[in-house]
């Protein structure tokens, strides 16, 4: 591999790539070699407990919600939450970004573990397996820096998915809110089911859960600094000790057991492991995805830069934790991150509070927690995921691309009528299937030249001086799925303008050239030779110009390649 060239003070010399791949380091494996060091008890530590407190106190009822969103009992959300914590403390490489159990993650757990724990394996087993399948994956995918896969899920779909996947989340929250027994398996179909049986809602658990939401709702609208999440937690334990509301059909979540699992790995055949892994990769992709958004608006606040195949390790080691010990699958928390940071988080040092306070409430407060309302959980997991489950984002694409519009709203509306995993499926495929439509049909337009250069749609100064010289300007990179568009190109110009006796062919956009663009070029030039027509190439970049000399096309060029459309012109 070519090194890249640099100036004395390290920084890339003109014309190399300024996106260097950071250099991989026993530091950049374990940031917390890098950062640890340099804390400064006494000026984090205060803040950072402060933050941790206030964490956990949105980290606990969540947990206990996203458990319940994943299919599994409420200590498996703690679980999780404590060791992804702890890992992510040591592999992370955001200062403050939280990671532990997520909507979207557990709801993709969930539909997951249903098609395998079908066949009569226990769902937990299945459900911690997942985690660690997934956490191994990212590892992997980490340790031969893959972090460029999240690119190839296109942010609308991404969002579609998220906002359809947090619609769905909330209407499979319905029915332990208001007290049903719904049977349909789509979001819709149980959309439809809770409006369909209101006769059947239960008067006490929709007094509990529902209020149990508009308090949250309003203390998070009016009372910023309070914890609104553990607010309604408390409240709901405490109205079932006082007024035993269990005895008057409000469930409760029941017994937790106290302490810490033994950490091993789930027993499970071999062929639920199979399964396991082609689940695992769908998880990878969207609790990476998510994740990675999380980290990097993390980022934007704290001014570091994020290296997404640090993040990938992190995410990794989050997850195989989780798993080891007892956990569902975890991915970083946007809304857990920017209540951290709102609260005066400093590093991760806040994170390990958080998890300390988490493990000493399953250790100690676990016959306190078992009096926790059903609908209150749910009506906190509603809370978290409402802000998501917005389907305005998507609409909005129709205004700036029809083809994202059409990924996302598909992909939207296939979450809430057929299976998450399909759905993602799709989304991803439309995204690819877009990405390679733009890259086989790139604008190739004439350019005219202005009072300030060369531009498409400027006055015709360079057409009436120069009747005789044809601009193009090829708007992508000249490989094998877009060559014919330049043919075609050059035969409209000549053909259009019998007058024709040169065309110069503006290269700034052709950052990259493979064999069938090199060809392209020579096929054209014998074209345009045989009609008359002189072929020139103008601002060409460097990488460009390394790729001609490779492929012998420079020769060919030779005085016909220029640093300017103004030389070629003339």
């Amino acid at each position: 591999m070519r090194e890249r060239a640099t100036r004395p003070d390290g920084a890339p010399a003109p014309g190399e790539d300024l996106v260097a791949r950071p250099s991989r380091s026993l530091r950049g494996v374990l940031p917390v070699l890098a950062w640890l060091p340099r804390y400064a008890p006494g000026r984090d530590l205060p803040r950072d407990v402060v933050a941790g407190i206030a964490l956990a106190a949105l980290l606990v009822p969540e947990s206990i919600g996203y458990a319940g969103i994943a299919g599994v009992p409420p200590e498996v959300g703690l679980y999780a939450a404590i060791a992804a914590i702890a890992a992510y403390a040591v592999f992370g490489g955001t200062s403050v970004l939280v990671v532990g159990p997520a909507s979207a993650v557990a709801a993709l757990s969930a539909s997951l573990v249903a098609e395998i724990a079908g066949t009569g394996v226990d769902p937990v087993a299945v459900t911690t397996g997942l985690a660690l399948a997934s956490g191994v994956l990212l590892v992997l995918a980490g340790a031969l820096r893959l972090g460029w896969i999240v690119n190839f899920v296109s942010r609308p779909v991404l969002h579609a998915f998220v906002a359809g996947l947090s619609i769905a989340i909330v209407v499979g929250q319905l029915d332990t809110l208001l007290g049903l027994e719904l049977e349909r398996e789509t979001a819709l179909g149980r959309a439809v089911e809770v409006v369909t049986h209101v006769p059947a809602w239960q008067p006490p658990v929709v007094a509990v859960g529902v209020g149990s939401l508009l308090l949250i709702l309003v203390l998070e609208r009016r009372v910023h600094r309070v914890p609104a999440a553990l607010v309604v937690v408390v409240a709901g334990i405490l109205a079932v000790a006082v007024l035993h509301l269990d005895r008057h059909g409000v469930p409760v979540l029941g017994d937790i057991p106290q302490g810490l699992p033994t950490p091993g790995i789930p027993d499970l055949g071999a062929g639920a492991w199979l399964e396991l892994a082609a689940g695992a990769t769908a998880l990878l992709l969207v609790g990476f995805s998510e994740g990675f958004a999380a980290a990097s608006a993390v980022a934007d606040r704290t001014g570091e830069d994020v290296d997404g195949d640090q993040e990938l390790l992190g995410s990794g080691a989050a997850n195989v934790a989780a798993g080891l010990f007892g956990g569902l699958a975890v991915s970083g928390s946007l809304s857990k991150s920017a209540a951290s940071q709102a609260a005066g988080a400093r590093t991760q040092v806040a994170n390990l509070v958080a998890g300390l306070v988490v493990l000493a409430s399953l250790l100690v407060l676990g016959p306190v927690v078992a009096l926790l309302p059903e609908p209150v959980v749910s009506a906190v997991v509603i809370a978290a995921v409402l802000p998501a489950a917005d389907p305005r984002r998507v609409l909005r694409l129709w205004i700036v691309n029809r083809l994202d519009f059409v990924a996302g709203v598909t992909t939207f509306v296939l979450v809430l009528v057929w299976e998450t995993l399909p759905a993602m499926a799709v989304g991803v495929l439309l995204s690819l299937v877009f990405l390679v439509r733009r890259a086989s049909f790139p604008s190739v337009v004439e350019l005219t030249e202005g009072p300030d250069g060369f531009h498409a749609g400027s006055p015709l100064d360079a057409t009436a001086s120069r009747p005789d010289v044809g601009v193009l300007r090829f708007g992508a990179p000249l490989v094998y799925a877009n060559q014919d568009r330049l043919l075609r190109a050059v035969r409209g110009l000549v053909e259009g303008r019998p007058g024709i006796t040169r065309v110069v062919l503006d290269m700034e956009m052709v950052a990259d050239l493979d064999t069938d663009g090199a060809d392209a070029l020579r096929t054209a030039d014998t074209w345009l030779a045989e009609h008359g027509v002189a072929l020139h190439l103008a601002r060409t970049h460097e990488a460009t110009r390394r790729q001609l000399a490779r492929s012998g096309v420079d020769r060919e060029f030779e005085h016909r390649l220029h640093q300017h459309i103004r030389d070629a012109v003339d």
